[in-house]
């Protein structure tokens, strides 16, 4: 991560290498300081013209971007990177001054080929070096026992925190198994879990921040039955590109718990800030807990499987005969919403 006084930026480090492939749109994302002084942020990536970055200019949440200052340049491709790269980020001030903040950093792209990948926490200290960042502050970290893990913290918690693993002309045939777990929901309506075919935001021009996106989801969610094989196709809300493919609950007695408490109020906040009658809500993965993720996605099946990571692995809870693969190729990845999350485990062999 790059610190000043001015601007952070969470996903470059000075003379850290960044990963690239997963996508061909390269997201810098971070928060500009005192941004009540700020007339503009822009960027020059190489030699290349000076462009306006997109702000958030309010106390609260504007799309993707969740607290007042938070940026995310959208408008980066994956053609206008080199080996070594120099990004300098200017901020123009309304009183007349600006200064300029500089970061070189080198760029590794995913390798091609056959559906393959370890995260190897062991030796590794930044974010970016482990996956291409799309949204949100991440954190290579220790948990409370001491077992590495790739975080977002609680105070980071908000809109979707994406991080990606693997190449972008990845198809089909692979099974992925990953172990995460959720320290705190900050939100009533909350999920996680994988990602796959991810396609890139629609993007912006520097003055706004899409939020249509386009993806294979098999993950929890609080307002849904529980656990979801889900594709969205150009999404903002459910439409007839929304395409579930299977859903069945991961504990039947906390889904109805949270029906009960939160059903007619689904998108009610919670926890740090604000206090219903019940404190939190029956969700059906539980925080604090480990749970593993299976994953397999061919053409002939997608399968399911979520399970406490420290029992036997049951029978899958959804199964899709001959499914409808609704985007052609995609990287696979973490998705938290409305929560704080960790990772200790992801791997992707051929199926």
């Amino acid at each position: 991560m790059y610190q000043s006084d001015e601007l952070d930026v969470w996903n470059l480090t000075p003379g850290v290498t960044a990963t690239t492939g997963a996508q061909t749109v390269f997201n810098v994302v971070g928060r500009v300081k005192k941004v009540e002084e700020i007339a503009m942020l822009s960027y020059r990536l190489n030699d290349g013209p000076l462009r306006q970055v997109f702000v958030n200019p309010k106390r609260g949440r504007t799309g993707r971007l969740h607290r007042f200052g938070d940026f995310n340049i959208d408008t980066i491709m994956l053609d206008e990177l080199h080996a070594e790269n120099r990004l300098v980020l200017r901020l123009e001030r309304l009183n007349g001054s600006d200064t300029e903040h500089e970061i070189s950093f080198a760029t590794q792209p995913f390798p091609t080929g056959d559906p393959s990948f370890q995260l190897k926490l062991a030796g590794t200290e930044r974010p970016e070096e482990l996956g291409q960042i799309v949204d949100g502050k991440w954190h290579v970290n220790r948990d409370e026992a001491g077992e590495p893990c790739l975080e977002v913290l609680l105070e980071d918690a908000g809109y979707d925190r994406i991080i990606l693993f693997g190449h972008r002309d990845w198809t089909t045939n692979y099974e992925i198994t990953a172990r995460i777990s959720v320290p705190e929901w900050t939100g009533a309506v909350h999920l996680a879990g994988l990602l796959f075919k991810w396609q890139p935001h629609l993007q912006g021009d520097g003055t706004h921040l899409p939020t249509e996106w386009s993806t294979g989801l098999a993950y929890y969610a609080s307002n849904t039955a529980g656990l979801r094989i889900h594709y969205g196709v150009d999404m903002r809300t459910p439409n007839e590109q929304d395409h579930v493919l299977a859903e069945a609950p991961l504990s039947r007695w906390r889904r109805w718990t949270w029906a009960v408490q939160y059903g007619a109020r689904k998108h009610k906040r919670f926890g740090r800030e604000r206090v219903p009658f019940i404190k939190l809500p029956r969700a059906q993965m539980l925080p604090g807990v480990q749970y593993r993720f299976r994953m397999l996605v061919t053409p002939q099946r997608h399968v399911l499987t979520v399970w406490r990571a420290n029992r036997p692995e049951p029978a899958p809870q959804l199964v899709v005969s001959e499914p409808t693969e609704c985007l052609p190729d995609g990287p696979v990845g973490i998705v938290f919403y409305h929560s704080a999350g960790r990772i200790y485990e992801f791997d992707v062999a051929p199926a």
